[in-house]
Formats: C-alpha cells, sequence, structure tokens
C-alpha cells in the first residue's frame, strides 16, 4: 500500500488514492491535520501531534515544533537529554501518519510519497528521504508542494487541458520567520 503524505511544518497529514478518487485518512482523533510537534510525556515516551502540541505551553522543555525548517542541516534540536536531527524529529511525525493510515485502512504501508516545499534544495530532499528510512518507510516519491496541488485540482475536474494558480498559503510560508529568512511572501507558484 502506497500513501501521500503532506509533512508541514506546522500541521502533516496522509491520503489514498482509492476507487478513483483521493481519500483523506483521519488521525485517532478523527481529525485530518495532525500538529507537526514531537514532545516526551512523563515517562519520557515520544509523543507527537495534537497531544503533543497540548504540552508546547505546559511543557516547552520538553516538546518541539517548527524542527522541519532545519531539515537538511547539521542543526540540532534539544528534547529531553537527547538531541535530534530535524530528520529523526521528523520520522516521529511520518511514523504517526503511517500507523493512523494502517489503523484506517486495514493495510501495512510500506511506501509514501511525501509533498515538500517547492524551495527544498538536495539536501533537504536528501534528509526527508532519511526521515522516511527512520520511520520503517520507503518514500517513493517526493513532490513539490505546487505540484502535488496542481496534480490534485487535475484529478477533481474532467481532466482537460485548463489553467489554475496554486497558492501555497501552508503554515512554514506564511508566516513570520519565513519572511526572517528571506523566502518570498506569500510565495505563489
Amino acid at each position: 500500500m502506497i500513501v501521500g503524505i503532506d509533512l508541514g511544518t506546522t500541521n502533516s497529514l496522509v491520503g489514498v488514492y482509492q476507487d478513483g478518487q483521493v481519500k483523506l485518512i483521519p488521525n485517532a482523533f478523527g481529525e485530518y491535520l495532525t500538529p507537526s510537534v514531537v514532545a516526551l510525556d512523563d515517562n519520557d515516551e515520544i509523543i507527537v501531534g495534537k497531544i503533543a502540541k497540548e504540552r508546547l505551553v505546559t511543557h516547552p522543555d520538553r516538546t518541539l515544533s517548527q524542527f522541519k525548517r532545519f531539515m537538511g542541516t547539521k542543526h540540532e534540536l534539544v528534547l529531553g537529554n537527547r538531541t535530534y536531527k530535524a530528520e529523526e524529529l521528523s520520522s516521529f511525525v511520518i511514523r504517526k501518519l503511517v500507523d493512523d493510515a494502517e489503523s484506517f485502512l486495514g493495510e501495512k504501508v510500506e511506501e509514501v510519497i511525501v509533498s515538500v516545499p517547492a524551495y527544498f534544495n538536495d539536501a533537504q530532499r536528501y534528509a526527508t528521504k532519511l526521515a522516511g528510512k527512520f520511520a520503517g518507510v520507503q518514500i517513493d516519491r517526493i513532490i513539490n508542494e505546487p505540484s502535488a496541488a496542481a496534480l490534485a485540482k487535475r484529478s477533481m475536474v474532467n481532466q482537460e487541458d485548463q489553467s489554475f494558480i496554486v497558492v501555497d498559503f501552508g503554515g512554514g510560508i506564511f508566516s513570520l520567520q519565513s519572511i526572517n529568512q528571506g523566502y518570498d511572501f506569500p510565495r505563489i507558484l
């Protein structure tokens, strides 16, 4: 089984193409968006998503978010008593999404297609593939987010030639930190 993952800076989601249509897969809370947040619980176990996001306020020293910004760099982030690279933290998010997909679909997921920002360079794309490997799945393909949106739009209509604009208002693009890092605002691709 192959699923598609939008590995976002702020939120992530997973979907599958079945019966001629794309179906989003809900997480354990019945929600489609899973916060891209990783935390340690009181037993030093990794938790991901909504519960981890709630710990940003109560346990900020044991919770990390926005780590996707460091994909493909040597930057390390401290979580509890350990340090992690962004691809390791992203692997926890990927694993959570894959687990949710397997529970929903009743099948094992072994391959994924991941969408990444169009500005991701080779090091960031390689780090994304590593994240998949760390999560125990093979990333079959990496696709630019705007391209993924365009393909999804095309599959929703009668597939005639047409023109449209894709505007990326994702949390990682549409933020003050992105402006400070020199990314275009808003990013129109």
